[in-house]
C-alpha cells in the first residue's frame, strides 16, 4: 500500500500534470512571433511539434490506465489564465513547505469569481496536500472533500483523493464514514488492488465486523498465498471473532508450506491448538519448533507449556502433563513447573520424585505458595500391612 505521503505525493503530480500547460500559456502572451520559416525550419519545427504531441499522447494514456474502469464522466476541464498564475504560486510555496501561504492563495483562489471547477478542486488538493503534511488530518480531510465536491478533476486525481479522504477518516477514528467513501471508491473505480481491500479490511475490523474483515483478508491471501502479513492479520481477526478453526486451518496451511518462520507465527498455531483442546497437536509443534531452531527456550514457551501440561492433567493424560511440566521446568525461571510437576508425582504415589521436585521449586523460588512445596518434602507416611 502506498503511504499517505506518497499517495499524496501521486494525486499532487497527476493534478499538475494537465494545469502546467495552462500555467505555461502566458509564455506566449506579448511575444512576436515569425510568420515565416525556411522549408527545413519548419519540417524540423513540425517534427518537434509532434513529437511533443506523441509525448503528450503517450503520458495522458499511461495516466488514464490508473482506473481504467471508472464510471465518472471526465471533465475534461482545464485552469483558467488567472487561476493558473494562482495554482502556480500556489505549487512554488508548497514545495517550499511554506503552507501556510498555500491556505491562504487556497481560499483566495476558491473564493474568487473567475475561478472554475478546476482551479478550486486543484486548490483544495494542494492545500489538503499541505495539511497532511502540517500533521493535520482534520484539515486535511475538509480539503479532500472540498476538492471532491468541485468535481474538476481528472478521474486519476478526482480518485486519488477520494482515496486519501479515506485514509484521513480512518486515521481521525472516522471508522463509517471512511469506509463509506472507500466503498464509493470502489464501486465507482471497480478497482480490486490489494491496497485498496487492505484498507476495507482494516476499516470492517475496527469497526467490530470482524468476520467479514478476515474473510475479506481471506480472500486477498488466496490471490497471494505468501502474504505472511495479510496472513496473520486474518488469522488475528478469525480469533477475534471466535473462529478459531479458521485461524487455525489458514495457519497450518502455511506452515505446511514453509511459510511460518518465526517464534510468534508458530505460537499462533499452538495456542489455537490448546484454546481447541487438541494438546497433543499443540505439544507435538512446539517439539518441532525447538528442533528447528525456531522456539527458544524462554518464560513465555515455559508458560504455555505449562498451560498444556494443566489442561492434559485434568483430561487425565498424566504421561503428557508430566512431560510438560519437566519441559517448563528446565527453561522457566520460577519453581511453578517444579511444584506442578512434584504434585503430579505425589498424586501418582511416586513421593520420592516429589520430593525432589519440590526441592527444586524451593531451590529455584518464585513461588507463590511455598508451603505447597514443603508439606511434598515432609516424610509421608507409610501405609499400614494388613
Amino acid at each position: 500500500m502506498l503511504t499517505l505521503r506518497q499517495a499524496l505525493a501521486v494525486a499532487l503530480t497527476l493534478g499538475a500534470a494537465l494545469p502546467v500547460a495552462v500555467l505555461a500559456q502566458d509564455d506566449y502572451e506579448d511575444k512576436p512571433k515569425s510568420t515565416t520559416m525556411s522549408g527545413s525550419a519548419a519540417a524540423a519545427s513540425e517534427r518537434a511539434r509532434l513529437k511533443r504531441e506523441a509525448a503528450k499522447a503517450k503520458t495522458e494514456a499511461k495516466v488514464a490506465a490508473m482506473f481504467p474502469g471508472a464510471t465518472r464522466a471526465e471533465p475534461g476541464l482545464k485552469g483558467t489564465p488567472q487561476g493558473g498564475k494562482v495554482l502556480r504560486e500556489m505549487l512554488a510555496a508548497y514545495e517550499a513547505k511554506q503552507y501556510a501561504q498555500v491556505f491562504d492563495l487556497s481560499g483566495k483562489l476558491t473564493a474568487a469569481a473567475y475561478a472554475n471547477a478546476y482551479d478550486r478542486a486543484f486548490a483544495y488538493q494542494l492545500a489538503a496536500n499541505a495539511a497532511a503534511d502540517s500533521g493535520d488530518k482534520a484539515a486535511a480531510s475538509d480539503y479532500f472533500r472540498k476538492a471532491l465536491d468541485a468535481n474538476g478533476l481528472d478521474n486519476n486525481s478526482h480518485y486519488q483523493v477520494m482515496y486519501n479522504l479515506a485514509v484521513m477518516q480512518h486515521g481521525l477514528g472516522k471508522h463509517a464514514e471512511s469506509l463509506k467513501t472507500l466503498n464509493t471508491f470502489l464501486v465507482e473505480t471497480k478497482s480490486d488492488k490489494p491496497e485498496y481491500s487492505g484498507l476495507k479490511a482494516a476499516l470492517l475490523g475496527a469497526s467490530g465486523d470482524k468476520t467479514q474483515a478476515a474473510a475479506l483478508y481471506a480472500q486477498q491471501l488466496a490471490k497471494n498465498p505468501t502474504d505472511k502479513k495479510t496472513l496473520m492479520n486474518a488469522v488475528a481477526l478469525y480469533q477475534q471473532a471466535g473462529q478459531q478453526d479458521k485461524a487455525n486451518a489458514l495457519l497450518v496451511d502455511a506452515q505446511k508450506r514453509g511459510l511460518l518462520t518465526e517464534a510468534p507465527e508458530y505460537r499462533a498455531i499452538y495456542v489455537g491448538y490448546i484454546n481447541a483442546g487438541k494438546l497433543k497437536d499443540a505439544a507435538m509443534l512446539i517439539d518441532e519448533g525447538r528442533k528447528q531452531g525456531v522456539l527458544e527456550p524462554s518464560n513465555e514457551l515455559a508458560t504455555d507449556l505449562m498451560a498444556i501440561g494443566q489442561n492434559a492433567y485434568v483430561q487425565g493424560d498424566v504421561a503428557l502433563a508430566t512431560d510438560m511440566f519437566k519441559q517448563a521446568a528446565s527453561m522457566s525461571s520460577s519453581g511453578e513447573a517444579s511444584l506442578n510437576l512434584a504434585k503430579v508425582h505425589f498424586n501418582a504415589g511416586r513421593y520420592a520424585d516429589a520430593k525432589v521436585a519440590a526441592q527444586a521449586a524451593l531451590a529455584k523460588g518464585g513461588l507463590k505458595n511455598p508451603e505447597d512445596a514443603k508439606k511434598l518434602i515432609a516424610p509421608q507416611p507409610r501405609a499400614k500391612a494388613k
